[in-house]
């Protein structure tokens, strides 16, 4: 049986964390593309995903094939985070982020003091991350319309949110 756990990343986790940073398909929804050049990702790993105070590795048996993050909203004082995670696509339809997402909860209201809200924006074309949110028991607040500029393309957003005192749903 396969352990789904979060941590936080190291660089010696680069070689797992390219598998899934180097694949369009997985990228095709984040703010970034496909890198392509490992030295890029070690320094983005450097500068970005180890200093950030809540951003974990996704791992299966250990291994990381994906992260997770909870990104203080500047406009929200300490009572509102941003919700964001990349899973590798070949685990992709198993469970496996929803499992985060829950594990992410329950450590996140524990963790940052005050926090009260957890927000997910996700593209509108974004059916699983939107099922992901939903099956956790994220509420859906409506489509941002033109919010957010990604990729040379304008686009919507719909919001999700999920607060300390909801019910993550198993």
């Amino acid at each position: 049986m396969t352990e789904i756990t979060l941590r936080p990343f190291d660089l010696s986790d680069a070689d797992d964390f390219m598998v899934w940073a180097s694949d369009e398909k997985v990228s095709a929804f984040c703010s970034w593309d496909a890198y392509t050049d490992k030295s890029d990702l070690l320094k983005y790993m450097a500068d970005s995903v180890l200093p950030h105070p809540w951003l974990r590795a996704i791992c299966l048996d250990s291994r990381p094939i994906g992260a997770i993050s909870l990104t203080p909203v500047p406009s929200g004082g300490r009572h509102r985070a941003e919700l964001g995670y990349v899973l590798a696509s070949a685990h992709w339809g198993r469970g496996i982020v929803s499992e985060a997402v829950r594990m992410a909860l329950g450590r996140a209201f524990a963790d940052v003091a005050g926090l009260e809200r957890v927000e997910a924006l996700v593209d509108p074309e974004n059916k699983a991350s939107q099922r992901v949110l939903e099956k956790v028991g994220f509420v859906r607040e409506g489509v941002l319309r033109k919010y957010w500029f990604m990729k040379g393309k304008t686009r919507d957003m719909v919001s999700y949110s999920f607060l300390a005192t909801d019910t993550i749903i198993r």
